[in-house]
């Protein structure tokens, strides 16, 4: 993988496994990512030979989001470290989640001046319960993969060095009926896209209003000197 291939995707026996690779910025997505994750999930969305998609790491957001909740076959996500920002917060929309047991899950959004995002407002209280995704998102308090597991956010937790047997052994849903899939995905998904679509467009609301202020202006430029001196 070059330099500037952040992602890397791979296709075997009806298994997409999606690598991020920006290591040193723990895997934030940039742009190119936004844009090439939204890519595949659209064009894989129309093909059957894709039965499910893993995206883990190694070592335009809104569009991002769009396709993660209409992509109509398993997302399963595997954390193999930190997930920051829009990188925690879309995990929740993937179907099935598991975790390095040295991952956790950080909004900063409160240190940013900033707001809930990635259908967080929604998700993160339907799966977290209201107290924990409030010290999450009004506290800018990580969740441990332990406790997202607890909580049901995540499905279970790996030791870390065995995570890529782990994934090695998602190839056997490949073979699951992409069918059968397809309609299971469609009936879960019925009644709660229409409840991301509005959280995601009420966010975005949210977001625009907090970086038109001052406080916004101020907090990113102490956190973009603070990632300089890194």
């Amino acid at each position: 993988m070059s330099k500037e291939q952040v992602i890397e995707s791979i296709l075997r026996d009806g298994v997409r496994k999606i690598i991020l690779s920006r290591p040193k910025k723990k895997n934030a997505f940039n742009k190119h990512m936004y844009q090439k994750l939204t890519q595949i999930l659209k064009e894989d969305s129309q093909n059957d030979n894709v039965v499910l998609t893993i995206i883990t790491g190694a070592d335009d957001v809104q569009k991002l989001i769009e396709a993660l909740i209409e992509y109509p076959k398993v997302i399963i996500a595997v954390l193999n470290g930190p997930a920051i920002g829009i990188a925690a917060t879309t995990t929740a929309l993937c179907d099935i989640v598991y975790a390095s047991d040295r991952a956790y899950l950080d909004t900063p959004f409160v240190h940013l001046c900033l707001c809930a995002e990635g259908t967080s407002s929604y998700m993160f209280p339907r799966i977290l319960g209201r107290s924990k995704a409030s010290e999450a998102i009004f506290l800018g308090k990580k969740i441990t993969s332990q406790d997202a597991y607890r909580l049901g956010f995540i499905s279970e937790v790996i030791p870390h060095e065995q995570l890529p047997a782990f994934i090695e052994s998602l190839y056997q849903y490949g073979s699951l009926s992409t069918n059968s899939i397809k309609i299971s995905k469609r009936l879960v998904m019925e009644h709660l896209k229409k409840q991301l679509f509005r959280a995601s467009e009420l966010e975005i609301e949210g977001l625009n209003e907090c970086m038109n202020s001052e406080k916004f202006t101020s907090a990113l430029m102490k956190f973009m000197e603070k990632k300089s001196k890194l």
